[in-house]
């Protein structure tokens, strides 16, 4: 069950509500919720929309251990990452933010 556990760890990461990825997703809260709790997956026109607004690969969605690139990335504490890493941070932080707000 590869999604059920993405779609968890891709929440997390963004501290997402069920609601905030089913807009993304352009689904139900419901929907998300079924798909968390391996009740159903979601369609591919739905996989491919929350792959684009994260600028992530489809297949990091679908296969185990996919976000693992993600959850590496959110291990690293503030002092591993240079002067530039932590403005690029910040700038998608903000991105996510404002895309949130609309």
């Amino acid at each position: 069950m590869a999604i059920k556990e993405n779609m968890k760890k891709l929440r997390e990461r963004y501290d997402l509500t069920q609601q905030e990825l089913a807009e993304i997703a352009k689904v139900t809260n419901k929907a998300v919720w079924a798909w968390e709790n391996g009740l159903s997956e979601p369609r591919m026109g739905a996989i491919e929309r929350i792959a684009n607004h994260f600028n992530l690969k489809k297949s990091q969605l679908i296969e185990e251990g996919g976000l693992e690139e993600v959850e590496t990335i959110a291990a690293h504490h503030d002092d591993d990452w240079t002067e530039e890493e932590l403005e690029e941070i910040e700038k998608f932080k903000e991105y996510i933010r404002s895309k949130r707000n609309r």
